[in-house]
């Protein structure tokens, strides 16, 4: 109900109440009361309002008073009606009418209450409700509120879609119903739910989340979150239900695919892991009845099946096979297979036994050809593929991408590393397994197997007068004749450079690896045309035997090595089998060779120390001798392995190692508080010959913080032999060092006595063969040769040491001779450095 306060209009003074003692008490009260007051007349006529009204109405009295009141009169009902001001506001007043007796007449007195405030508080809140219901429908989770007994006071519209599939029904979802009760009373996750709800309104849980499958949808799972709020009777627990099922659709797929990836990084064969796809899929689409799987190019098939009878499935397969290597649907990529289409009619009777309703035909497209790869599905629902169904197919597109392009590089990998790239013959790695093979074949039906091992003579003259490329066809080209003459069951292979080797099984004589040999050698005789040139080779070829010369695949192949050098040392373009005596030397020479170049690594070498003393006894000096024990060989002497570390070149880090093992043990001696004396080493001439040899001596003593007269360097007489300019320069920077400097067994060499005496030399050692017959009586040529030696050394300002003196009259006739030291067994044994220490202490 409205009211327009214009409808008031003025009146006279004349028109004013009259007064009396008990209207005056009635005015009064009407003119004083907080509330607005309005007198009227029967007919509706406004006889009084009192400040309260006035304010109220926004207007003056004269305005009001003696204006129709506009609203209808109806004593004792109250009604709300609205009151429009002169500034075009609105108030909201609920109205009560009220018979009284106003100047002796009967009139009305209306009460006016404002509500405005109230009113539009309750606007806002039905609007504020009509929001909060229009933004829960709008979000895609299922919400509800539950009060204190577990009933609905406010659900969303998702909510009664996903409420359901908790297991409790539809109606139990809706607001007012007890949600509680029914989950209490449901199945599956609802008794679950039940449970957290009871806690959270008995205050044991803030929030609980949880997810499950649910009970009426296959596939389908819900992510349930519920918190509490409020407390008392005000407690509320709020529910939120979302449909997670494409996120664990999406895990599921992703566990699989890491499975599938796994093979593919394992390197499984094509087929192991097309089945697992085939068994990802089956995982995904519950309905799928039968699957095959088809790759061309790799010539891979594989099919699964659920639930198809054993002996329908071999038919199956077989009518998958043809269906998809024929591939009727070869431009599309995902086509469904047509009932009425003849693939479909000749396994009429087997699809409608197993209830197949529907069957797609899809394209796997990889990097090669588009009809490569192929997939079969059969499934029991009859309904189209829904787009989940396709994101899984694309997932199987790329994973089989992937596995072709593994099994692709691993073809490439697997051909590279078993055969030559420039001859496209095995290589030697695949060589060996074909002889593994063959001997294990030999050894059951006790045959010969017999390995040639093939070397060009003078191929390096063609490489360095032609040229390398020139080289690389040549070989080519005898790769192909050399095929020319082996049986397919033999194994031709290149070794590496201008090397072959080939492996003839199920021998029975070693008169047709003769003859095989001599072919080799017929295929060679004719001249190669190789970009103009003209060109002649020829070959040596050493042969080994199986089980005469070995047993196993390296005894045979270094056999057959051996051979081919005694041939190629003999005569070039010859043949030569395996002689184990002449080449037992080799071998032993060879073995000690291998264990060397790993005996400084694993601690193998140590140093013995053979003391040299003065004319009057007293210790002067030691010299470091090298000593190898072997965990194999045993003790090793330097006279076997120290020719070998010579010729390899080893030695130059077995020196560096000696003298640096020197100055740490004398480093030790001397944070013993030991007395130090001076220590000799051997130097080799490979050694001597290292550009770096003085800054390694000098860096080793600086490194152990060593005086450098504390270390005596010992030379042959040959490494005195040559350019004696640089020889000089070289000794001369030892000597600044303060190295001392000795010729090792004086008098076996050809040294110049010219160069002796322009070359810094401090010391020369007697070599033992002078000393050994010494105290002989027919000595006389010896004892002669020892005192000129002694003579000469010390006209020329040098120390005499003699080595090796083992008895009393050698050391007599030395010490009458003027013999400066001596060493060897009558002086003391090579110590272990253990054993130095008395020696010092003395």
């Amino acid at each position: 109900m409205q009211y327009d306060s214009s409808a008031f209009e003025p009146r006279s003074t004349a028109d004013r109440l009259s007064s009396c003692p008990d209207q005056r008490s009635l005015q009064a009260i009407v003119a004083n009361n907080a509330n607005a007051l309005l007198v009227l007349d029967l007919a509706g006529t406004v006889l009084f309002a009192n400040e309260a009204a006035l304010r109220l109405f926004g207007r003056q009295a004269d305005q009001v008073q003696g204006s129709p009141f506009g609203f209808p009169l109806q004593p004792g009902l109250t009604v709300d009606a609205e009151i429009v001001r002169p500034d075009h506001s609105v108030v909201i007043v609920d109205l009560r009418v009220e018979p009284i007796e106003w100047d002796g007449a009967p009139a009305m007195l209306a009460v006016l209450h404002d509500i405005t405030e109230r009113k539009q508080a309750e606007q806002l809140l039905i609007e504020t409700q009509q929001l909060l219901h229009s933004a829960l429908d709008a979000l895609p989770s299922a919400i509800a509120i539950l009060n204190q007994y577990g009933q609905v006071l406010a659900a969303n519209v998702r909510w009664l879609q996903l409420g359901p599939l908790l297991g409790v029904d539809a109606i139990d979802c809706t607001v007012g119903s007890s949600f509680l009760a029914a989950c209490q009373l449901g199945v599956g996750p609802a008794v679950v739910v039940a449970a957290a709800i009871e806690q959270l309104l008995a205050s044991e849980l803030e929030r609980y989340e949880a997810e499950f499958a649910t009970v009426t949808q296959d596939r389908c799972w819900l992510a349930v979150r519920a918190v509490r709020f409020g407390a008392g009777e005000r407690v509320r627990v709020v529910i939120v239900l979302e449909d997670v099922s494409a996120r664990h659709q999406a895990e599921q797929i992703g566990l699989a695919r890491r499975r599938v990836l796994e093979l593919i990084a394992r390197q499984y064969d094509l087929r192991t892991i097309a089945r697992e796809m085939l068994q990802l899929i089956s995982e995904q689409m519950t309905d799928l009845v039968y699957a095959a799987y088809v790759i061309r190019s790799a010539a891979v098939f594989a099919s699964y099946s659920r639930q198809v009878l054993h002996d329908d499935l071999p038919l199956l397969d077989q009518w998958a096979h043809e269906l998809l290597v024929l591939s009727p649907y070869r431009n599309q990529r995902i086509s469904e297979l047509e009932v009425d289409s003849p693939h479909w009619q000749t396994m009429q009777s087997l699809i409608q036994m197993h209830v197949i309703n529907r069957s797609w035909i899809i394209a796997l497209r990889t990097n090669r050809d588009p009809a490569d790869g192929w997939l079969l599905l059969c499934r029991r629902t009859d309904a189209p593929l829904a787009p989940e169904d396709r994101q899984l197919i694309d997932q199987i597109e790329q994973l089989t991408t992937i596995a072709l392009e593994q099994h692709t590089t691993l073809h490439k990998l697997a051909y590279q590393a078993h055969h030559d790239s420039l001859t496209g013959l095995p290589n030697r790695l695949l060589f060996e397994d074909r002889l593994q093979q063959a001997i294990e074949l030999a050894r059951r039906s006790n045959t010969l197997v017999a390995v040639l091992f093939i070397d060009l003579d003078r191929f390096k003259q063609v490489n360095d007068t032609l040229g390398h490329a020139i080289g690389d066809l040549l070989l080519i080209q005898v790769a192909r004749r050399f095929e020319l003459c082996v049986r397919a069951t033999d194994t031709l292979a290149r070794h590496g450079g201008d090397e072959f080797l080939l492996a003839l099984p199920e021998i029975d004589s070693p008169q047709q690896v003769i003859m095989i040999a001599r072919r080799l050698h017929e295929a060679l005789e004719h001249p190669f045309f190789i970009n103009g040139h003209e060109i002649f080779v020829s070959a040596s070829i050493g042969a080994s035997l199986y089980p005469i010369d070995g047993t196993d695949v390296i005894t045979l192949q270094r056999a057959a090595d051996m051979a081919m050098y005694r041939a190629k040392g003999t005569l070039r373009n010859s043949f030569q089998f395996f002689d184990a005596a002449i080449t037992h030397s080799s071998l032993e020479q060879l073995q000690i060779e291998t264990l060397l170049r790993r005996a400084i690594e694993r601690h193998e070498l140590l140093l013995h120390y053979q003391p040299k003393v003065d004319r009057a006894g007293k210790l002067a000096g030691f010299e470091a001798l090298i000593r190898w024990q072997n965990a194999e060989l045993g003790f090793v002497s330097p006279a076997r392995f120290i020719p070998i570390a010579e010729e390899t070149g080893l030695i130059v880090p077995i020196g560096a190692w000696v003298l640096h093992e020197i100055a740490r043990q004398m480093h030790a001696w001397r944070q013993q508080g030991l007395p130090i004396v001076p220590v000799a080493a051997n130097v080799s001439a490979l050694q001597f010959a290292q550009t770096s040899f003085v800054q390694m001596v000098a860096e080793t003593l600086a490194q152990a913080d060593l005086p450098a007269g504390w270390l005596e360097l010992e030379l042959t007489e040959s490494m005195l032999m040559g350019q004696i300019d640089n020889l000089r320069r070289q000794l001369t920077d030892l000597r600044r060092l303060g190295v001392t400097l000795a010729i090792d067994d004086f008098g076996t060499g050809y040294s110049s006595l010219a160069y002796l005496h322009r070359l810094p030399i401090n010391v020369l050692k007697i070599d033992r063969s002078f000393v050994a017959c010494l105290d002989q009586a027919d000595a006389v040529v010896e004892q002669n040769l020892v005192n000129a030696i002694i003579s000469l050394g010390h006209h020329l300002g040098m120390q005499i040491v003699a080595e090796g003196v083992e008895t009393a009259g050698q050391h007599r006739i030395l010490l009458d001779a003027g013999c400066d030291m001596f060493q060897g067994y009558y002086i003391g044994r090579p110590l272990p450095a253990e054993a130095v220490v008395a020696w010092l202490q003395k």
